[in-house]
């Protein structure tokens, strides 16, 4: 779907200036979210990373873990990230876990694509109800943003390098802003600008050139139009804990609520785009109309059922790569290089686990269809609570 800003049929005109408008939005919203949260872990939960890590540093590659109750499953990498001992990852998002106390309990990082399948709102449900039901001993803990990125795709405005000198920025770090702009070229054709550091910075970039690279195949989905006709840009603003917190956001429901205040602040306060005028200061040039148009955005994030058929198929390698991986590991261990042998031996262990856990196939089966179908509905629910 296509969002237009202010625009009348055609081309369109500014209802202020009258102006013709230039930009097509075809996408906008939250690119990333990072959350944290501190409390005491079950230690089970410990028992459990600390034996699927021994497995994947033992067969030097990521094995599967799968949560009891939330059924969330995921791929535990052989080392950490940073300080964090346990990495495990996921199509929908990657989960840190750590026992330093320099450093939050948990760290999750949602992936962009999970954001725009099922929206911003239901994949931070299922990681509260991950964390309340399967990783937390008490509900104590409170989901903090650490690092979130608001994003604008649009087309009509390709930038040149030449447009570096017009941006004039009022961060706090005001003296020394133009040393930290930087330009990014493929030979002569400019494919990024960057401005600020470390807790509050700004990229303008050519995102049709960065999915080539990348192989993204999901955002032309999400936009409807693949860019091979006219490239599409991205302006996005990415706010770390330092600066969401002198704003007076700490709790995920304050940032959600506060994301046309950050974009307002952002493309007005912070970073503006001028007109060169005869005025030697460059902050008194008036604002370039195309800016105006990026001001005048209400950001309204997207999500697609395109995206979530794409995300399924992820889940799918997933899920194969987890099963390569221990049926390879049984038949070695079993002596069966035959894969039909392979697939016997795995059913005969998989039967005498279930009666020596009490377990039943179908029953297990359901458990997690409810979770896809609405984790939230089945947790609460009387067969939910007897879990």
């Amino acid at each position: 779907m296509q969002l237009r800003v202010d625009r009348l049929p055609g081309r369109g005109l500014d209802k202020n200036s009258g102006m013709p408008n230039r930009l097509t939005v075809l996408a906008s919203g939250i690119d990333t979210l990072h959350a944290s949260a501190q409390g005491p872990v079950r230690p089970e939960v410990w028992d459990l990373l600390d034996e699927a890590k021994r497995r994947a540093q033992a067969e030097e590659e990521e094995v599967a873990v799968d949560f009891p109750v939330t059924s969330g499953a995921f791929l535990i990498r052989p080392h950490g990230w940073r300080g964090y001992t346990y990495w495990l990852s996921s199509p929908d998002f990657e989960l840190m876990l750590g026992r330093s106390a320099k450093f939050p309990a948990i760290v999750s990082q949602l992936h962009a694509a999970y954001l725009h399948s099922v929206g911003v709102a239901w994949a931070l449900e299922f990681v509260e109800l991950l964390l309340r039901h399967d990783v937390f001993a008490s509900s104590s803990h409170e989901l903090l943003v650490s690092r979130l990125d608001l994003y604008v795709d649009f087309q009509g405005w390709v930038p040149v390098l030449e447009d570096l000198h017009r941006f004039v920025g009022y961060g706090r770090n005001r003296r020394g802003f133009e040393e930290l702009n930087e330009a990014f070229t493929v030979g002569d054709r400019l494919t990024g600008l960057m401005f600020g550091r470390d807790a509050l910075v700004a990229r303008l970039y050519d995102k049709t050139q960065e999915i080539r690279q990348r192989g993204v195949s999901w955002l032309p989905d999400l936009w409807g139009v693949d860019g091979q006709a006219e490239p599409v840009w991205r302006l996005e603003f990415q706010f770390r804990r330092k600066v969401l917190v002198e704003f007076h956001l700490r709790s995920v429901e304050d940032t959600l609520a506060s994301l046309q205040d950050l974009w307002r602040y952002s493309v007005g306060d912070w970073l503006s785009l001028r007109m060169p005028a005869t005025n030697r200061q460059r902050t008194r040039w008036p604002v370039d109309p195309l800016w105006q148009e990026i001001q005048a955005i209400e950001v309204a994030p997207s999500c697609t059922g395109v995206v979530r058929r794409r995300l399924e198929q992820a889940t799918l390698d997933r899920i194969v790569q987890g099963l390569w991986g221990y049926v390879t590991s049984l038949a070695a261990l079993r002596d069966r290089p035959q894969l039909e042998d392979a697939l016997q031996e795995l059913r005969a262990q998989l039967e005498l686990y279930m009666a020596a856990k009490q377990r039943s196939f179908r029953a297990e089966v359901s458990r997690k269809r409810a979770r896809r179908l609405g984790v939230t509905a089945f947790l609460e629910g009387p067969e939910g609570a007897a879990a």
